[in-house]
C-alpha cells in the first residue's frame, strides 16, 4: 500500500491535470489536495492494520474465549464523479488494508484518474483479482454489483435516492453498505463571530469545486444582527473571485461538471426565484467569450429565503448559497435541523460555549466551529438521517470491513454431565 503511495505521488501531475479536465475542478485543488487525499488514505490504513485486534475472556481458568477480525469478502466500491480520486481511495484502502478484495465502479463521467490509480496498484505489486476496476454506467454495472451475491459489502457515495436503489436492488442478498449520501449543511454565522474568517470560510464552504462537494456549506444561517455585515463582505468578495480555464494554476472557480448538471443548477436557481427568493449575486450562466464553450455558472447568492423553499431543502450541488436569518441560539439551531440531511455543518461565534452547544444540538454527522472543511484523517466520522449509512475514516472505519468471530477454547476438554445415561 505504501508503494501504491509513492507511485500515486510520483505521478501527481498528471492525475491532478486529467482529473481537471474531466471534471473541471481548478489544477491547484487537484494537484494539492486531490492527489495527496489518495496517497495518504494509502499511508494511513497501511499503518493501521496492525490495530485490528479482538478481544479475549478466560472463565473459571479453563474456558477460553476470543474474537478476531475476519475480512468480510468482496467489497465493491462506487465512487462519485466529484471528488473521484481521494473518495475512491478511502473507499478502498480500508477494504484492502483488512484483507478484502475490491471491486471498483468509476462515475462514467470521470472513470479516467482511477483507472490510472488501479494501475499504479497493479504496479505496486497488489495480487492478481485484489483489486478489480469495472466500467459502465451506474444502472447497468452498479445495479449488477448491487444484486450480485457474491459482494459483501457496497461502499458509495453519491446522492439520497441513488443510496436507495442501491439497497432496494441488493434486497435479494444480505449485505453491508457504507452510504455517504445528500447533504444540505447549514452554515451558522453569529454576531460576535469573526466576520472577516467567517466570510472567507464560507465562500470556500460554497464555492469549493464550484459547490460540487457533499459537505458545502450551501446553507447561511446569520444572526439578524449580521446580517447587513454578511452580506457587504460578500458583495465586496465574491465579484473578486477568479473565474476561469480550470487548467490555470491562478484560477480559483471553474466550470460545471457537465451540461445536464449545469442546466439542474440553473434550474434551482429559477425556481429559487419563482418560490420568492432574490438573487443578490450571480444568479447566471457566464458566456462570454470564451466561457460561452464553458459550462460555467455565477457564483450565486439568494437571499430572503424560507424554510420551505426547495433551493433551502434540496441539494443542489452547485455554487448557489440560501441566506436565513435568526434571532437566537435556539433559532438558529432549529433552521439548521429543519432539513432531512445530516452530513455536517458549521458555526462561527465567539463564544466557546454556544459553540458547543450548537455543535451538540445540529443534528449533523460532522460539526465545525470557527473553521470549516478542516479536519484531521485519524477521526471517524458517521453520516446522521437521510445523509448515509456508514462509519468512516479511523479504526472504527476500518473495522467496518472486517466481521467478527468468537472462538471458544476449553482448556481441559470434560464431558457435559447432561446425560445421565452416559457411563
Amino acid at each position: 500500500m505504501n508503494k501504491a503511495a509513492d507511485l500515486i505521488e510520483e505521478r501527481a501531475e498528471e492525475l491532478a491535470v486529467e482529473e481537471t479536465r474531466s471534471m473541471g475542478r481548478v489544477y491547484k485543488e487537484t494537484r494539492y489536495d486531490d492527489v495527496y487525499a489518495a496517497s495518504g488514505a494509502f499511508r494511513y490504513y497501511a499503518g493501521l492494520i496492525h490495530e485490528l485486534q479482538g478481544t479475549s475472556s478466560i472463565e473459571n481458568g479453563d474456558l477460553m474465549s476470543v474474537t478476531v477480525r475476519e475480512p468480510l469478502g468482496v467489497c465493491a466500491v462506487l465512487a462519485p464523479w466529484n471528488y473521484s480520486m481521494g473518495t475512491t481511495a478511502a473507499g478502498i484502502a480500508p477494504a484492502l488494508a483488512a484483507g478484502n478484495p475490491v471491486v471498483i465502479k468509476p462515475s462514467s463521467l470521470t472513470p479516467v484518474t482511477t483507472a490510472m490509480m488501479v494501475k499504479a496498484m497493479a504496479e505496486a505489486g497488489f495480487p492478481a483479482g485484489s483489486v478489480n476496476l469495472v466500467l459502465g454506467s451506474g444502472s447497468e454495472v452498479g445495479t449488477a454489483l448491487a444484486e450480485n451475491r457474491d459482494v459483501a459489502k457496497i461502499t458509495f457515495t453519491g446522492g439520497t435516492e441513488t443510496g436507495r436503489d442501491i439497497i432496494k436492488h441488493s434486497a435479494t442478498s444480505v449485505k453491508r453498505f457504507s452510504m455517504e449520501l445528500g447533504g444540505k449543511s447549514p452554515f451558522i454565522i453569529f454576531d460576535d463571530a469573526d466576520l472577516d474568517v467567517a466570510v472567507d470560510r464560507l465562500m470556500f464552504g460554497i464555492f469549493l469545486s464550484q459547490g460540487q462537494v457533499c459537505i458545502a456549506g450551501s446553507r447561511l444561517l446569520v444572526q439578524d444582527t449580521a446580517y447587513e455585515r454578511v452580506m457587504d463582505l460578500l458583495k465586496e468578495r465574491i465579484p473578486k473571485i477568479r473565474i476561469g480555464d480550470p487548467l490555470d494554476p491562478e484560477t480559483e472557480f471553474g466550470p460545471m461538471v457537465s451540461k445536464r448538471h449545469m442546466e439542474r443548477v440553473l434550474d434551482y436557481i429559477r425556481i429559487g426565484q419563482e418560490e420568492g427568493a432574490r438573487v443578490l449575486i450571480g444568479g447566471h450562466r457566464i458566456t462570454e467569450g470564451e466561457f460561452g464553450r464553458g459550462y460555467f455558472i455565477e457564483p450565486t447568492v439568494l437571499v430572503d429565503c424560507t424554510q420551505d423553499m426547495r433551493v433551502v431543502q434540496e441539494e443542489i450541488f452547485g455554487p448557489v448559497l440560501t441566506v436565513q436569518t435568526f434571532k437566537d441560539e435556539a433559532e438558529a439551531v432549529r433552521l439548521a435541523n429543519g432539513t432531512r440531511y445530516g452530513l455536517a455543518g458549521g458555526v462561527f461565534t465567539a463564544d466557546m460555549g454556544r459553540a458547543l452547544r450548537v455543535c451538540s444540538g445540529v443534528d449533523t454527522g460532522i460539526m465545525y466551529a470557527n473553521t470549516y472543511m478542516d479536519e484531521t484523517q485519524g477521526i471517524s466520522v458517521s453520516p446522521h438521517r437521510q445523509s448515509g449509512t456508514t462509519v468512516d475514516g479511523g479504526l472504527a472505519g476500518l473495522r467496518e470491513y472486517t466481521v467478527l468471530k468468537q472462538i471458544n477454547l476449553k482448556l481441559t476438554p470434560e464431558r457435559t454431565g447432561w446425560f445421565n445415561c452416559i457411563d
